[in-house]
């Protein structure tokens, strides 16, 4: 029991080494020019930028704002064909969050392949950073990518030449159906939910609140209608899934009936992880807004819906199948439930004081 409730935590750890989206960058290219938008969580901010402080903050930010503008200028190396792209302008600012937010403007490009170098993640000397990438155009996908220290460049041919693409649905119907299978916080809320299921009918009515919830939050902070900070709907992730553990130890024995009523908790939950999946949908570029907008947050919610049945129609029939067993449910039930909190508890913790 020991070995699995440390092999447990060590997963947990593993999988949430540092928050999602922790150094996030969105090129837009313009006729004019070239924007890249790069935003960093405030610790890894002041890494990168103010070693000696802990964190960024606005006067740490006024102290050392000429420095900051040389450091985000610096953060990537840019180039059009050959020929390396200077920056025009360097903008700095902080976001509600805290987290620094540099805009960098570089001369608009030719009809040649433009390149970009995460050079910043060398520098931290740390193999488990890495910064999401994300370049768009007026109504274009262009490509996005997880950049790491030991691959830390992106090409892509701006449009003219074959690359971008006019429809961005299946990018977007891609990138919903990766987060859902490396959201691993979802996907364990999700197996905590099903595991103390006896028939069908009961997983199918808890998936399908679960859907249904984060499918309206999704859609309402995509749209810009409601906004809740990361700093919040991520802790509130971790308790859902702390929660869920720990009330399992007390409806596994309840009748089919009563777990059916367990639509109600799951539907409040999954509101809030829907604004956790819009967090996702936000940093992959999204068009500014109206009807242009419709197409991606459709694609990326079918994605993790996708994603979602996928992992269902793997785990119930095992699941189904592994409870005809006694062993299995006087045995694995509960500790499977309490390893569960356990790697929530880790979550929140991580996301709140560690």
């Amino acid at each position: 029991m020991k070995y699995l409730i440390g092999l447990c935590l060590s997963w947990a750890g593993a999988a949430m080494a540092h928050e999602p989206f922790e150094i996030t960058t969105n090129v837009r290219l313009f006729a004019e020019r070239i924007s890249l938008q790069v935003v960093v969580t405030d610790t890894t901010a002041a890494l990168l930028c103010v070693p000696a402080a802990k964190r960024m903050d606005a006067e740490v930010l006024r102290a050392n704002e000429a420095e900051v503008k040389r450091c985000v200028s610096g953060l990537y190396a840019a180039r059009s064909g050959d020929k390396q792209l200077m920056p025009v302008s360097v903008d700095v600012t902080l976001n509600p969050e805290n987290d620094l937010v540099g805009n960098v403007d570089y001369p608009a490009a030719g009809r040649e392949a433009l390149h970009f170098s995460a050079v910043h993640l060398a520098r931290l000397k740390d193999p488990t950073y890495g910064a999401t990438f994300t370049a768009t155009g007026a109504g274009v996908f262009y490509v996005q990518k997880l950049l790491r220290a030991d691959d830390a460049e992106v090409s892509f041919l701006p449009a003219g030449d074959g690359a971008g693409k006019e429809s961005s649905f299946s990018e977007f119907l891609a990138l919903g159906i990766e987060h859902i299978l490396t959201g691993y916080d979802h996907l364990l809320f999700l197996a905590a939910l099903l595991i103390v299921c006896r028939q069908l009918r009961t997983a199918l009515i808890i998936i399908t609140a679960f859907t249904l919830a984060h499918s309206i939050t999704l859609a309402l902070a995509a749209l810009d209608i409601v906004q809740l900070s990361g700093r919040l709907v991520e802790p509130v992730i971790a308790a859902t899934i702390v929660f869920v553990g720990l009330e399992n130890l007390w409806r596994a024995r309840r009748s089919e009936q009563e777990l059916r009523g367990r639509w109600v908790l799951t539907f409040v939950f999954g509101l809030m992880h829907g604004f956790g999946f819009a967090g996702a949908l936000r940093e992959s570029g999204l068009p500014p807004g109206g009807m242009e907008l419709i197409a991606p947050l459709l694609a990326f919610n079918l994605g993790v819906e996708t994603g979602q049945l996928a992992v269902a129609a793997v785990f119930l029939p095992l699941l189904f199948w592994l409870r005809r067993f006694a062993w299995f449910n006087q045995r694995v039930l509960m500790p499977a439930s309490i390893l569960v909190a356990l790697a929530g508890l880790w979550w929140l913790l991580e996301r709140t004081v560690l």
